[in-house]
């Protein structure tokens, strides 16, 4: 028998004489992958597993200092002894304390948590009014959908409606969460004046005790009858105001009663608070509905608006409910974006192919699309991926390069068909030719993307679905292009390539391949004899290039941000008064900032013929507390006439500036990773030189151009009056407890019980009424009782002062902290320069540190992030770059030829700057991402270059011979991958909507940089290794 030929070995070869077996593998993949995508859960952002533990401590009635004092200290004390914990954070507002543990990701997040509920459950020395802490892990949960109900009825009306539409929302089948925003407390609010109080003698002790000793239900143990046990319990809690009215305070001798509604005024209603929501103008109360665990965000969404359209018919006249933020269209336009685009670049790509290869090789080098795309769809649940913003994101980024492997393939396979005609062994010869440089140059592109899969930071699950989406369409598209791919080509039906009667596709086609020709014989081939003759100069120039794109960004030229910001259809507007300001004085201005949106979105809208409602789709108000207020405002999605910065820049000059405003900010949501550019922490040990560093430090924020919005967490808060015990008040048996109880409960109010209402749980107050806690002069003309019963002046026992308390108390890791930050306009200020410019030797941190020795800085908040991302991204790259070379040595068997390849890499970015300058766009961290893939793609037809140039000598070639002819004869596969790869993303760079301006930095990076790639591929690797074997001392070129 004769012996077989080494091409007829391989898997390669295999599967070229099986076509039953690669169109199985083919359908498979195909079919299992369309069940796949139907089948994975769709989110808006992926699932982030945050190692956080939170405690929240409410404290009623006490300022930060007392909530400092009383909670945060002890919880900081109690966990000193447990391991496992990273960082505490404790911050003390008026009335609560939260304190949130960062836990060592090498530690059980369950063990720890447990080990400090232990902790905290052995703290006895909390103050009386602190109430039980919660203790909880942090969890994930993605906003899905708001539901709001609105109109002209009662707020209990809408109270209770809102509850009700809550725990329908969440009986529906697939949806998990869902919670009441903006629906104040019930409260049985019971008020005594100081007038009454001294009329009969009473003090709110006698009261209290009056009314808990008769508002109770009581057990009483059970009757042991010989039929068995009959329980016994005394009934007697009060619930209606009536039933409170009716309890007894004292009973006098000759038998009448004093009751509480004789000497009271009890309202059955909500607790005090100036805190109350809009949406479109009426009093509103919202639903959240969020996607977590395996809820699937698209059809959570869906539901939810049958819902309310069910729902809605249901409702009184005079009551209406409309859903807003529908998370659902961002996600489902993303997938219509990436639909869209792979569709149209595919044709593109199609179109590039079939002018250099015959129609049917071109489409069935395109089928490696779709089976890389569906391929993927089938692993990605199965390492936790879903489809959501970042892995689709993942998907368009690889769009350009997936195909890549199977153009270097197909353009062998048919140059061998062109050169010996059509046949199983010139097909498969072609694909063998390049089978290993083009797989381990696809291993490279996988490897650099590998340490994506380790960030570690919050943002790790983002870009671990970009990894993966990239890492597995690679791995899909190596399956087709050496199995699939060489068997269709073997066995599809071809007319013969020399023809005498050509059509006219095959006319063009060699009217395009005697263009290319001469472009190669007539430019490319002198301009390659030349730069190998002179590889130096050559090198020179590339290097000057380099320097200027470089300077370029250096300079500004071309602008570089990490977090870029983007316009988003929510926009917001948001205020906080100066301390002091009166609900009234607030609610005015925020009644002036939603008329500057309603006027803006009139005044278009009437220019277009239309009434209302061009610019303004909903408009979502809510008054926080007396002095801050927030509007979101939910722009129209389609045919729009101003887009979001339009709108908001309208917005801010048609209100202008707000009397007492102390901030008055307006901006776009964005989502994760949005806040302040400009941030940072300081800590101390030192308060007074803690306050005295973040003042300055403030100010010197505020000097940059372009920062707005600069807060000092330091800076005093409210005014507070100071009560402390006079000696005569010592004499006459009062301690300082004494005194603050009984100023806390004509002020603050004496909790007397709590009630439960179905799921509320309702407090019994009793205070002052309110007319007489508006004014200093009740707190002037009260009277504090002695034990005996005695109502002396409290200016007789107390001095009184006035002083400033802190707004809130940051501490971090049992010091105080505070928190300086800044918003930047990326137009105008560059924030990582200005961070910079602060951090820089001799700057202004350190001469802070200098002037206030105690005080510690560090970057915060997104600034802080994003250095954290930028340090772990570093590591990756250095790992990366170790596989990428092994990952070259390999099939070069050289261990000097892989740095050839990896010096051209930094190169490959002169195109993506130049790309950023000519399209106007700033370079950002999503560009990053682009210059990644091009790398990737670069060490791909290097690695090809460099392994034909090694065949060439293995033939006997010299290095020059080698050079010119490997460049010459790859320069087709390089032209095409190139050429495929930017008329792929094509569509993408002219993309107008508001979901590509989040990607079109990528494919700026990777579309224009890929044609600065062929440059490099084709000029400098083979004068590198010409250089690179003159150091050798080859004989060949030593008197170059």
């Amino acid at each position: 028998m004769k012996k077989l030929t080494n091409w007829r070995k391989g898997i390669i070869y295999w599967f070229a004489i099986n076509p039953v077996a690669a169109n199985l593998l083919m359908a498979i993949i195909l079919i299992v992958g369309l069940v796949s995508v139907s089948s994975t859960r769709k989110e808006m952002f992926p699932s982030t597993a945050i190692n956080m533990i939170s405690i929240t401590v409410a404290f009623p009635g006490a300022a930060p200092v007392e909530v400092e004092e009383g909670v945060c200290l002890k919880i900081e004390q109690s966990l000193t002894t447990i391991n496992g914990i990273d960082k505490i954070t404790c911050s003390a507002a008026e009335n609560i304390g939260t304190t949130i543990i960062e836990v060592d990701d090498n530690y059980d997040l369950g063990d720890v948590t447990n080990d400090i509920k232990n902790k905290i459950d052995g703290i006895n020395s909390f103050p009386e009014q602190v109430e039980k802490p919660i203790i909880s892990q942090i969890d994930t949960h993605m906003q899905a959908i708001f539901v709001s109900l609105y109109g002209d009825v009662t707020d209990k009306q809408l109270r209770s409606y809102a509850f009700d539409v809550r725990d329908e929302i969440i009986d529906i089948a697939g949806i998990s969460s869902a919670t009441v925003v903006g629906a104040n407390d019930l409260e049985v609010s019971i008020e005594v004046s100081e007038k009454t109080l001294r009329k009969y003698q009473l003090t709110f002790d006698e009261i209290a005790l009056a009314i808990r000793s008769s508002s109770l239900d009581l057990p009483a143990g059970a009757i042991k009858s010989k039929k068995g046990d009959v329980l016994l319990r005394a009934l007697g809690k009060a619930d209606t105001k009536d039933d409170f009215g009716n309890i007894v305070i004292r009973s006098f001798a000759n038998g009448t009663n004093l009751k509480l509604q004789d000497i009271a005024t009890i309202t059955d209603g909500f607790a005090e608070s100036s805190r109350f929501s809009t949406f479109d103008g009426e009093r509103a109360i919202s639903i959240q509905i969020d996607a977590i665990g395996d809820d699937d965000i698209l059809d959570v969404t869906a539901k939810v608006k049958q819902y309310v359209a069910d729902k809605q018919a249901q409702l009184p006249e005079n009551m209406n409910m409309s859903h807003w933020s529908d998370i659902s269209y961002y996600v489902n336009g993303r997938i219509d974006l990436m639909t869209k685009n792979m569709l149209l670049g595919s044709i593109m790509v199609l179109l590039i192919l079939t002018l250099f290869l015959r129609l049917k090789v071109a489409f069935w080098v395109m089928v490696g699309l779709p089976v890389a795309f569906l391929g993927t769809f089938i692993v990605m649940s199965y390492v936790g991926v879903t489809i959501n913003m970042l892995s689709l994101f993942g998907f368009i980024l690889v769009l350009g390069v997936v195909v890549d492997d199977a153009i270097v393939i197909g353009e062998s396979a048919y140059k061998e068909i062109q050169d010996k005609g059509h046949s199983i062994e010139n097909v498969v010869k072609g694909a063998q030719a390049v089978a290993l440089p083009a797989t381990f140059g696809v291993l490279t592109t996988i490897a650099a993307f590998i340490p994506l899969l380790f960030v570690g930071t919050i943002f790790g699950s983002f870009f671990e679905a970009i990894g993966w989406v990239v890492i597995l369409s690679l791995l899909f598209s190596l399956i087709e292009s050496k199995l699939i791919l060489p068997s269709h080509l073997s066995h599809m039906k071809i007319s013969d390539v020399e023809t005498k009667k050509p059509g006219v596709l095959l006319r063009v086609q060699r009217k395009v391949n005697y263009l290319l020709d001469r472009l190669i014989k007539n430019g490319y081939q002198p301009l390659l004899h030349k730069a190998v003759r002179r590889p130096f100069l050559a090198t020179l120039i590339f290097i000057c290039i380099l320097i200027l794109a470089i300077g370029m960004l250096r300079n500004g030229i071309v602008r570089f941000v990490m977090n870029p910001s983007f316009t988003a259809d929510f926009i917001f507007a948001q205020v906080k008064m100066t301390e002091g300001t009166s609900d009234a004085i607030t609610e005015t201005a925020l009644a002036k900032i939603e008329q500057g949106i309603l006027d803006i979105d009139t005044e278009y809208s009437q220019a277009s013929g239309q009434q209302n409602g061009l610019i303004v789709e909903h408009i979502s108000l809510s008054k926080q507390n007396q002095l801050d207020g927030i509007l979101i405002v939910e722009l129209i999605k389609e045919d729009i006439i101003l887009n979001g910065d339009e709108v908001l820049k309208l917005w801010s000059e048609k209100v202008g500036q707000i009397t007492g405003a102390e901030v008055l900010a307006f901006g776009s949501l964005i989502g994760p990773g949005d806040g302040p550019e400009i941030a940072f922490k300081l800590t101390s040990d030192n308060i007074a030189e803690l306050k005295l560093a973040s003042t300055e430090l403030a100010d010197k924020i505020s000097e940059y151009q372009g920062v707005t919005d600069v807060r000092n967490s330091m800076k005093e808060g409210k005014d507070e009056v100071q009560l402390n015990l006079k000696p005569r008040g010592h004499n006459l048996g009062l301690t300082q407890r004494d005194l603050a109880n009984q100023v806390r409960q004509a002020f603050y109010g004496e909790e007397i019980q709590r009630l439960q209402r179905e799921v509320d749980e309702v407090k019994v107050m009793l205070k002052y009424p309110l007319s007489e806690r508006e004014t200093m002069a009740t707190l002037d003309s009260m009277r504090i009782r002695l034990k005996d019963g005695t109502a002396i002046p409290i200016t007789s026992v107390a001095n009184i002062s006035i002083g400033k308390a802190s707004d809130v108390i940051i501490r971090i890791d049992r010091k105080r902290a505070s928190t300086i930050s800044g918003d930047a306009d990326l137009k105008v200020a560059d924030p990582n320069g200005i961070m910079a410019e602060l951090k820089s030797d001799g700057g202004f941190m350190e001469q802070l540190q200098t002037k206030y020795p105690s005080v510690k800085s560090a970057p915060d908040g997104v600034a802080k992030e994003m250095a954290e991302l930028g340090e772990s991204m570093l590591k990756g790259f250095f790992i990366a770059m170790l596989f990428i070379y092994m990952l070259m040595a390999i099939p070069l068997k050289s261990y000097t030829q892989p740095l050839i390849i990896m010096m051209v890499i930094p190169f490959g970015i002169t195109g993506a700057i130049l790309g950023h300058w000519i399209t106007g766009y700033t370079m950002s961290m999503i560009s990053l991402f682009g210059v990644i893939a091009l790398g990737g793609v670069v060490v791909n037809d290097s690695l090809v270059m460099v392994d034909f140039i090694n065949k060439y000598r293995q033939q006997g070639h010299t290095t020059l011979e080698a050079a010119m002819a490997a460049g010459t004869r790859r320069f087709r596969a390089i032209l095409l991958t190139s050429l495929t790869t930017f008329f792929g993303l094509l569509p993408m760079l002219l993309e107008t909507s508001l979901q590509a301006k989040v990607i079109i930095p990528m494919a700026v990076s990777l579309a224009f940089g890929i044609l600065f790639a062929t440059v490099i591929t084709l000029i400098l690797i083979p004068v590198w290794y010409v250089i690179l074997e003159r150091f050798k001392g080859s004989e060949a070129v030593k008197n170059l």
